[in-house]
């Protein structure tokens, strides 16, 4: 009896620690993201690549274009040029027909200008974004010992219901992917962005591949990135 009530005793005494031993683990691994984030951003900047965009349409892919891409001094995002002849609208005919296609075109063209702007405001994560959710107590983090990864995922990032997940590779903290789960206008109207890194041999990782959905209108965006190489001048 004596035996049982002082390994009850133990275990009591144990848990604070352990609790605290795994709050400590998710402070660690969250401020280890934000620093990656924060180096690969600015790492990034110094370097042109060519961004390759598909879209496909219920399955059907209508556009495909590539274009040069790298960072201006100044501006947070990338200036990308058209390569080549811009993609061209397949030939409709009749006037009814044409107006018809037209007002589809335009229609879709500006849902997918909303989920644009919708999708930039979480790519790339901001570390203060991040830091509010931690208060909050939305974010977590699950190890993969299987490829000795670990991955944070921060819960109603923007939106309530929506979520970032970024795994980062344990030994050099090379980023692997980001995920995110949102929704435009409608909670059913379901946005997806999935994010695949590579790492170049300077130690800087890139997207290599970017997957959007867009589930309500049946698009699908591919873009992938090849061509890396340091700006000149850098």
């Amino acid at each position: 009896m004596r035996t049982s009530r002082w390994a009850a005793l133990l275990v009591l005494a144990a848990a604070p620690v352990s609790a605290a031993q795994a709050q400590g683990t998710v402070q660690e691994r969250v401020a280890e993201l934000k620093r990656t984030l924060a180096e690969n951003a600015a790492a990034e900047r110094a370097y042109t690549w060519i961004e390759t965009t598909e879209l496909a349409l219920n399955g059907d892919v209508k556009e495909t274009n590539s274009m040069s891409c790298q960072y201006v001094s100044g501006a947070e995002k990338p200036k990308c040029t058209q390569i080549g002849a811009p993609p061209q609208p397949k030939k409709v005919r009749g006037p009814l027909r044409k107006k018809i296609a037209k007002d589809k075109i335009n229609d879709l063209k500006a849902y997918m200008d909303s989920v644009k702007t919708l999708v930039a405001t979480y790519v790339p994560t901001e570390q203060g974004l991040i830091t509010k959710a931690q208060q909050r107590g939305d974010v977590s983090v699950a190890p993969n010992p299987s490829n000795n990864t670990f991955k944070v995922t921060v819960s109603n990032y923007i939106q309530q219901g929506d979520a970032v997940a970024v795994v980062v590779h344990n030994e050099d903290h090379h980023l692997a992917t980001v995920a995110v789960a949102t929704w435009l206008n409608d909670p059913s109207a379901k946005v997806s962005l999935d994010v695949a890194f590579t790492t170049l041999a300077t130690g800087v990782s890139f997207p290599v591949k970017k997957v959007l959905t867009a589930s309500a209108k049946g698009v699908v965006v591919t873009m992938t990135s090849s061509n890396f190489a340091k700006a000149v001048g850098q």
